[in-house]
C-alpha cells in the first residue's frame, strides 16, 4: 500500500503517515463507540443522543486527552456510564437544571478550548469560533431543556454537558498555561 501511494499517486512520506494516522484514529474511535454501543444497547437511542451532544462539545472545546486506547476507552466509558446510568437517578429541579446549563455555557466559553499537547496551536479566529460553537450548542440545549418535558434524552444531555464542563475545567488545570497552544513540538 505504501509503495502504491508513493509511486502511483506521488504521496509524500508525510501524507502517507497522515493517512495512516487517520485510519488508526477512525478504527480506534469506531471500535470504542461499537463496544460502548453494545454495552448500552438497552438504551441505544439515548446513548447515540449523548454521543452527539458529547461530540459537538468535544470538537469545539476539547478536554482531557489520553495517550493510550485503554485509558481513553475507560475515561469515555466512565463518562457515559455516569451520564446514562448513575446520575439520572439524582432528581434535579428544572429551574436548577437551567441555571447549571447557563453556568456550563459560560464556563465552556471562558475555559475552552483545551487541546492536546500534540495539536497545533490554534489561531485566534479559530479559538473565537469554537468558543461560540460550544456556547451555542449549550444555549440550544438549554432552550430545549426549557421547552421539552423531562425525559431520558434531556437528562442524558444535561449530565453530558455537566460532565463535559467538569472534565474541561480539570483539563485546563492539568494543562496549566495557555490551554490551546502546543507545549512541545514532539509528536507522541
Amino acid at each position: 500500500m505504501y509503495e502504491l501511494l508513493k509511486e502511483q499517486y506521488e504521496f509524500s512520506d508525510y501524507q502517507i503517515a497522515q493517512l495512516g494516522y487517520l485510519g488508526k484514529t477512525f478504527l480506534s474511535e469506531f471500535s470504542k463507540l461499537l463496544i460502548m454501543g453494545i454495552f448500552f444497547r438497552k438504551q441505544l437511542s439515548v446513548y447515540l443522543f449523548a454521543i452527539v451532544v458529547m461530540v459537538l462539545l468535544r470538537t469545539a472545546t476539547g478536554g482531557i486527552h489520553c495517550r493510550k486506547y485503554v485509558s481513553c476507552f475507560l475515561v469515555t466509558f466512565s463518562y457515559l456510564f455516569l451520564a446514562l446510568t448513575v446520575l439520572p437517578v439524582i432528581p434535579v429541579n428544572k429551574v436548577f437544571q437551567l441555571i447549571l446549563l447557563f453556568l456550563c455555557m459560560l464556563c465552556n466559553y471562558y475555559i475552552g478550548p483545551v487541546t492536546s499537547k500534540v495539536h497545533a496551536a490554534l489561531k485566534t479566529q479559530l479559538v473565537k469560533r469554537v468558543k461560540i460553537q460550544a456556547f451555542l450548542v449549550i444555549f440550544f440545549y438549554l432552550t430545549l431543556a426549557y421547552i421539552i418535558p423531562e425525559n431520558p434524552y434531556i437528562s442524558a444531555g444535561f449530565w453530558i454537558i455537566i460532565l463535559h464542563t467538569l472534565q474541561l475545567a480539570a483539563a485546563r488545570i492539568i494543562k496549566k498555561g495557555a490551554p490551546y497552544e502546543r507545549e512541545t513540538c514532539e509528536i507522541y
